[in-house]
C-alpha cells in the first residue's frame, strides 16, 4: 500500500508536509495535477492533487477565505486524499485561509518547493507503484509455486485448500461435486464447528438452483463467499471463502490457479473413473457371454481384485433414471441405453438405488450367470415404473421370508396368493375359490408382486413360494 508518508519519505526533496505532522495513514491511488476551481469530476478519490493555487489569486480577504473554503470543501467531497501546494508560481508562501481550511475540513496540506517540478513527485509515486508490483509478483509467484507443489500431493485438494487459506488469511472450503470429501483450513485458527455441514447444504441449494451460480451468504459464523469450480462444461464443486465482497487482483490471480488446480484434478478423478468403468464393463461383458475364465484372468492382470464365485446380475432399461443416483458397486456395462450390473452375492439382496425400474436375478455362480442374462434383460424392459422385479433364478429364494412379509400384509395377500399359485395364475378360478371378483384379485396379486419384487408368474418363483406356502399351511393345520 502507497501512503502519504511513503511518498514524502520517496520524494523528500520534493515534497514536504505543511500540515499535519505526522501525516495520517491514507492510502494514494495516484497523483493528478489541477488548476480547476473543481477537479472532481476527472477523479476517482484517494489522489494526491497538486495545484500553484491559481483559485485563489487575485483574491483579498472575505473572497480568499471563500473560496478557499469551497474549493477544500469540494476536495474533500470528491474523497482526494491529500492537496500539494506548488510555491513560487502562485504563491510565494501557503495563503493562511487555505491552511485554515484544510484544517477545518480535515484535509492533509504539503508543499511542493519552488525548484521542485511536479513532475518529480508523480515519478516518486510511480517508482513506488513499480516496486511495490514487483514485490507483489515475487510473493504471487512464490504462493503459486506453493499452490502447485500442493497439487502435486497424493492428498492434493485439502494441500491446496490450506495454501489458498494460508495467502487469503482467511477460512476455505472445497466442497466437491458427489461423492467426494470435502477439504477444510482456516489461517491460524481452527475450522468452525458446524461450518462444513453449513457450507454443503448451501452449495447443495446454488448448484440445485442454477448450475455455476455464485453466492454471497450469510452464515451463523459470518458472512462468506461461495464460487463455482469449473473446467468447462462440468462443474467439479464450490469453493468457500470466510469473507464477502470482491477479491485484490493478487488474491484473484491465486483464487484461479486453486481453482484450476482443483477443476484438474477433478477431471483427471472423472477421466480415471470412466476408464475403470470402462474396464469392469468389459469384465461384465465376458462373464454374460459366459467367458467367466477370461474375466477372472483380465481382472487379474488389471489389479482390480478377484472376481466373486456367486453373484446377481440386474438390468436396468432407462439410463437416464440413474443420473441423479450414487455410483452403483460391482461390475457395470452399459449397452444401448441399458445398464447391467454383477454384484457380489455378499448379501441377500443386490444393493441397487430405491426407485429404479428394472429386474434382477440370483444368486447363481459367476460361470452360469449368462444363463440368466437375456430373461432378466427381457424382464427388465417391461417392468413398471420404479418397480424392481425379480427373476426366479438362483441358489436359494428366500421364500419363507416372502410367506411372512405376505402374512405380515393386511388385505387377504397370503390367501390371495395361495389361491393364484394353486390355480395356476387363473384369475377366474382364484376368485370363485376367495368369492370375490377376478379384479380383485388381479389388484391383490399386483400388491404382492410389488411387495415382493419377485414375479409370480416365474415358475422358479411360483414353485419355490407354492411350496413355502404349502408348508406353513400344512403347519398351521397340524396345530
Amino acid at each position: 500500500m502507497i501512503t502519504l508518508a511513503r511518498l514524502v519519505e520517496a520524494a523528500k526533496r520534493d515534497l514536504a508536509p505543511y500540515w499535519p505532522i505526522p501525516l495520517p495513514r491514507v492510502e494514494l491511488t495516484g497523483v493528478h495535477v489541477s488548476e480547476l476551481e473543481d477537479p472532481t469530476m476527472f477523479l476517482y478519490g484517494g489522489e494526491l492533487l497538486l495545484t500553484v493555487g491559481l483559485q485563489l489569486t487575485g483574491l483579498d480577504g472575505d473572497a480568499r477565505r471563500d473560496a478557499a473554503k469551497i474549493y477544500v470543501q469540494r476536495l474533500v467531497e470528491g474523497r482526494v486524499a491529500a492537496l500539494g501546494l506548488g510555491l513560487g508560481s502562485g504563491h510565494a508562501m501557503v495563503p493562511d485561509e487555505l491552511r485554515a481550511a484544510c484544517v477545518e475540513a480535515g484535509l492533509p496540506l504539503l508543499t511542493i518547493p519552488r525548484e521542485s517540478p511536479f513532475l518529480a513527485v508523480s515519478r516518486a509515486y510511480w517508482e513506488l507503484v513499480r516496486q511495490g508490483g514487483e514485490a507483489e509478483l515475487t510473493a504471487l509467484l512464490g504462493l503459486q509455486v506453493a499452490l502447485t507443489r500442493a497439487a502435486a500431493q497424493d492428498d492434493a485438494e485439502p494441500e491446496i485448500v490450506r495454501e489458498l487459506s494460508r495467502a487469503l488469511g482467511t477460512w476455505v472450503a472445497y466442497l466437491p461435486e458427489g461423492d467426494g470429501t470435502p477439504s477444510s483450513a482456516a489461517s491460524g485458527a481452527e475450522f468452525p464447528p458446524g461450518l462444513l455441514a453449513e457450507l454443503t447444504r448451501e452449495s447443495a441449494i446454488l448448484r440445485n438452483a442454477r448450475r455455476g451460480a455464485t453466492g454471497n451468504i450469510q452464515l451463523a459464523s459470518g458472512v462468506a463467499s461461495l464460487y463455482p469450480v469449473s473446467d468447462g462444461p462440468a462443474a467439479s464443486g464450490y469453493l468457500a471463502l470466510g469473507r464477502s465482497g470482491q477479491l485484490a487482483a493478487a488474491e484473484r490471480h491465486l483464487f484461479l490457479t486453486a481453482s484450476t488446480l482443483l477443476a484438474a484434478r477433478a477431471a483427471g478423478q472423472r477421466h480415471a473413473a470412466a476408464e475403470r468403468r470402462r474396464a469392469e464393463g468389459m469384465l461384465a461383458a465376458l462373464v454374460l457371454e459366459g467367458h467367466d475364465d477370461a474375466a477372472r484372468l483380465l481382472a487379474k492382470q488389471m489389479d482390480s481384485g478377484p472376481l466373486p464365485e456367486t453373484a446377481f446380475v440386474a438390468v436396468l432399461p432407462d439410463a437416464e433414471q440413474l443420473t441423479m443416483q450414487p455410483a452403483l458397486s460391482g461390475l457395470v456395462l452399459e449397452r444401448s441405453g441399458v445398464t447391467f450390473v454383477l454384484q457380489s452375492a455378499s448379501s441377500a439382496y443386490p444393493r441397487l438405488p430405491k426407485g429404479v425400474r428394472g429386474a434382477w436375478g440370483g444368486p447363481m455362480p459367476l460361470r452360469r450367470l449368462h444363463e440368466i442374462g437375456a430373461q432378466v434383460a427381457e424382464v427388465a424392459a417391461s417392468a413398471p415404473a420404479g418397480q424392481l422385479i425379480r427373476v426366479g433364478h438362483g441358489l436359494d429364494l428366500p421364500a419363507d421370508e416372502w410367506v411372512d412379509e405376505l402374512a405380515a400384509r393386511p388385505g387377504h395377500l397370503l390367501e390371495t396368493v395361495r389361491a393364484y399359485l394353486a390355480h395356476r395364475g387363473q384369475w377366474e378360478a382364484a376368485g370363485r375359490e376367495l368369492g370375490v371378483h377376478r379384479n380383485s384379485v388381479r389388484y391383490r396379486i399386483a400388491q404382492a408382486k410389488e411387495l415382493l419384487g419377485a414375479d409370480l408368474d416365474d415358475p422358479d418363483v411360483a414353485a419355490q413360494l407354492w411350496l413355502a406356502l404349502r408348508g406353513r399351511f400344512q403347519a398351521t393345520h397340524k396345530d
